[in-house]
C-alpha cells in the first residue's frame, strides 16, 4: 500500500507545474526545454520541406552556434503496436528566424500545492484502508433478542 502511494507522489513531482519564462537566445543554455516562436518564412520552409505545420517549436535546444540553432522537437508518436514511442525531429534554424524564445521552468508554488494535495489524498486513502477513520465497529449482538431464543 505504501509503495503505490510513493509511486503516485513521485509521478506528481516529476510532472510538476511548469511555466514559460521569456528569455533571450544568448542566455538560453544548451539542453534547456524551450518554446520558440519562429518567423513566417521559417514556418513555410518547415511545412514545405518536412511537412510540419509549426508556428512555435516546443522542444529542447540541442546545439547553438553563430549560424544556426538546433532544436529537438517531438513531431509524432509511433504505432501503438510497437509501444507508441514518441518520434523526434531535429530542426536547424538560423537565429534570425527565431522571433522569441521562452524557457520552461518549474513553478514551485503550483507544484508544491499539487504534491501537498496528492499527499493529503493518499493519506486519506491509507487511513481509510487501515480503519483509522472508523474508530469502532458496532456490537453485532449475541444472535438476536432473548425472547426469540428457545431454551432447549
Amino acid at each position: 500500500m505504501i509503495r503505490p502511494c510513493g509511486c503516485c507522489l513521485a509521478l506528481a513531482a516529476s510532472l510538476g507545474c511548469y511555466t514559460y519564462v521569456p528569455a533571450t537566445l544568448d542566455v538560453v543554455p544548451v539542453g534547456a526545454k524551450v518554446r520558440a516562436l519562429i518567423s513566417t518564412a521559417a514556418e513555410l520552409r518547415l511545412r514545405d520541406s518536412l511537412g510540419l505545420d509549426l508556428r512555435a517549436l516546443n522542444g529542447t535546444l540541442v546545439e547553438r552556434d553563430d549560424a544556426r540553432l538546433l532544436f529537438e522537437v517531438r513531431t509524432a508518436s509511433g504505432s501503438r503496436t510497437f509501444g507508441g514511442q514518441p518520434l523526434y525531429q531535429r530542426i536547424a534554424l538560423p537565429p534570425a528566424d527565431v522571433l522569441r524564445v521562452d524557457v520552461r521552468q518549474v513553478n514551485r508554488l503550483r507544484t508544491g500545492v499539487l504534491v501537498a494535495g496528492l499527499a493529503g489524498a493518499a493519506a486519506l486513502i491509507v487511513a481509510g484502508a487501515i480503519g483509522v477513520l472508523r474508530p469502532g465497529t458496532p456490537d453485532q449482538g449475541g444472535g438476536g433478542p432473548p425472547e426469540l431464543r428457545r431454551p432447549w
